[in-house]
Formats: C-alpha cells, sequence, structure tokens
C-alpha cells in the first residue's frame, strides 16, 4: 500500500478492477513484523475504484469484519502506483491539499546521507574513558575519534549524548593504521579475522563483516560525503513513534539508524518536519510499525511535502524559526516548549492554508 517497491504491484492491481480492500495494519503474526491486508480483485472493468477499510484493533476479540467493513469502509477514487491511503473523503481532500502546497524535501535544495555503518560497532564505537586512554597514549588518535550518537539519542528538537566515540576509519580517507598504533592494537583486540571485510565463516560459528572491498581497520560503508558531518544538520532517527527531527552541530556523527538532511533553512524545516501536520500525514505514506511507530526511511521522508517559503510568508517563517531558537535554548536547560510547539504548529497551519475544519481533522477532532 505505500512501500516503494510495491509501486509495480499497485499499477498491476489498479489494471484490473480492484473492488474490496481491509487494511489489518501490523501485529496480526505475533513472530513476524509486517503489515498485513485482504485484496479482493474482479477481473473485468477498470473503474480504478474500491472500498477500503482499516479494521481497528479490538483488545483480543475477534471483530466482526463484515459489518465492521459495511458500517466504516470508504470509497477511493483516483488510484495510482503512488501509495494508497484509506481514508473519508474529508480527509483524503485534506492530505491532497497538503501534497498540492507542499514541495517534497527531496526537490529542496537538499542533501540526504545515512549515518556510519562500521558493521562491527562493539570495535569501533568506544566509551568516553576508552577514548581518553587511547588519546593519552598517543595525542594524534584525537584526530580520528568524533562523537557518536545513535538512534535513541535523537530527540525532538534535542539530542542526548550518552559519551560515545567513533573511531572514524572511513575508507574513503585512506588512513594509514600503522600511524595510529594505539587504535591498531584496540581494534585487533576484537580479532582480525571478525573484522576482515571477506563475509568468512569463522570457527566459532560467526561470521567475519560482509564482503567489501575495504581493509579490515576501516569502517564498512565509504562515507565518501564524510565531510558533509562537519556542518550543522538535521537529523532523525528510523524508527519512532512520531516525527522527532532535530539540528545537531557541527563534527557531531552518528550511527546507521539516523539520517541528516543537509540544507540552508534548518531551522524551519525543522519546525515544519516536527509539525502535528507532519505527524498526522506521515503515517499516510509510510511502513507502519504498530505500537513500535513509524519507519522513517529516506523513501518515506524526502517526499514529505514542505511549504516553499514564498514572500508572502516570510514574516510567519520569520516567527517559526525564532520559536525553534527558543525551544532549543529551553531544551538545552531541560525547560518545558510545549507552548511554543503549538505556536509553531499554528503557524504551520497557516502556511498549509488549513481551515478550521481541516484543523481539527489533524488534531482527532
Amino acid at each position: 500500500m505505500r512501500a516503494g517497491y510495491g509501486k509495480s504491484l499497485r499499477n498491476f492491481f489498479i489494471s484490473k478492477n480492484p473492488i474490496m480492500l481491509i487494511d489489518l495494519g501490523p501485529g496480526i503474526f505475533k513472530q513476524a513484523t509486517v503489515d498485513t491486508n485482504i485484496l479482493l480483485i474482479e477481473k473485468s472493468g477498470n473503474d480504478k475504484q474500491l472500498k477500503a477499510v482499516t479494521l481497528k484493533k479490538t483488545n483480543g476479540a475477534a471483530p466482526d469484519v463484515a459489518g465492521y467493513f459495511k458500517d466504516n469502509a470508504v470509497d477511493l477514487n483516483n488510484l495510482s502506483e503512488e501509495s494508497w491511503f484509506i481514508g473519508n473523503d474529508a480527509e483524503q481532500k485534506l492530505k491532497g491539499k497538503i501534497e498540492k502546497i507542499g514541495k517534497p524535501l527531496k526537490d529542496w535544495d537538499v542533501k540526504i546521507y545515512r549515518g556510519v555503518l562500521t558493521g562491527l560497532n562493539e570495535a569501533f564505537i568506544i566509551d568516553t574513558a576508552t577514548k581518553e586512554k587511547l588519546c593519552k597514549e598517543d595525542p594524534k588518535n584525537a584526530e580520528i575519534i568524533k562523537p557518536i550518537l545513535r538512534g535513541r539519542d535523537i530527540k525532538r528538537y534535542s539530542y542526548e549524548w550518552a559519551g560515545l566515540w567513533l573511531i572514524a576509519t572511513f575508507p574513503v580517507l585512506n588512513i594509514n593504521i600503522e600511524k595510529y598504533p594505539s587504535v591498531k592494537k584496540h581494534l585487533l583486540s576484537y580479532g582480525k579475522e571478525k573484522l576482515e571485510q571477506s563475509g568468512t565463516k569463522l570457527a566459532d560459528g560467526s561470521i567475519s563483516r560482509k564482503k567489501t572491498g575495504n581493509k579490515w581497520f576501516e569502517t564498512q560503508d565509504q562515507i565518501g560525503y564524510y565531510g558533509e558531518f562537519k556542518k550543522e544538520k538535521i537529523v532523525w532517527s528510523d524508527i519512532a513513534t512520531e516525527p522527532i527531527f532535530t539540528i545537531l552541530p557541527k563534527d557531531v556523527y552518528f550511527n546507521n539508524t539516523v539520517y541528516m538532511v543537509i540544507s540552508e533553512n534548518n531551522k524551519y524545516l525543522t519546525a515544519v518536519l516536527n509539525s502535528s501536520i507532519i505527524k498526522w500525514y506521515f503515517p499516510m505514506i509510510a511502513t507502519d510499525l504498530g505500537e513500535h511507530g513509524q519507519r522513517f526511511f529516506k523513501i518515506f521522508v524526502e517526499i514529505m511535502p514542505v511549504p516553499e517559503i514564498s514572500s508572502k510568508y516570510k514574516p510567519i517563517v520569520s516567527e517559526i524559526e525564532s520559536l525553534v531558537s527558543t525551544i532549543v535554548l529551553k531544551k538545552e536547560k531541560k525547560q518545558n516548549t510545549l507552548t511554543e510547539e503549538k505556536q509553531i504548529d499554528k503557524l504551520v497551519y497557516k502556511l498549509y492554508e488549513l481551515t478550521d475544519e481541516e484543523i481539527k481533522i489533524v488534531e482527532g477532532g
């Protein structure tokens, strides 16, 4: 219904005559994290309309599927290979309005990258005590040791560093490990065979890092974009229960469960991406994990529609950016920012030109 890899399948379905869709969502199978649905297709006609419903969970009781479908199904019109969203007429119109007013994030002047994949975090991600020990043995080691965050460290408008550091031996840097003997010794303590990037099965039954052309002491990814970490950037975790975006300062790194956007409009984009509108809109285009949240993968985030900064709305954008600055400062002091975030929501509603009725839909009214 929503995944990028499903485009061809959706295109095939609408070439026939889909007549009934029951979205069961996640959690149907206890041992598989997967979204499921029931789709009925009649191999005749081609009116590209079907009746659909999202089946609500009933605390373990077997639902009356037929009755629920009869009472709650809605018509889905104008189906295409793009993501399918089950909603009433007002919700579908609001989704279309948001997409019409907003410009997909990927079409802004931005760059989007994933964090660092080491292939063996226990060797390459170290605590502060280990970092200080290595730098005491040889101050030169500080050149290739950088602060790093994990997905769980990313918060809404803030982050909490856990005192972890990355041994940043990116292949693209062509580092000579012999110049860092203390770091070499540390890495070798995890076993050179395990660090080799060959995908070889070892004597203990484990497997070395996957096969690449990289050296044993290098990270698994090339990280050709390492220079982008030296800039201020917007980051988010790949799994979250709601939009959680924040701005990171220069020279802070993060692992592969985190993504970043390099932009000239960090405060504005962060505010919109954290807004109630995006919280309402995002589940329509992303993979749902039930109580675990949604998959905030690049393929979904990059198509989120964000209003352009027109001359008409520049005063609103300036006010939003000012509020973001206030929120960031208050977050650093562990202060509540609910008031400022609600103010941002109201301003973002204006950017999307929402009516009072549409605001009620977004806010669950």
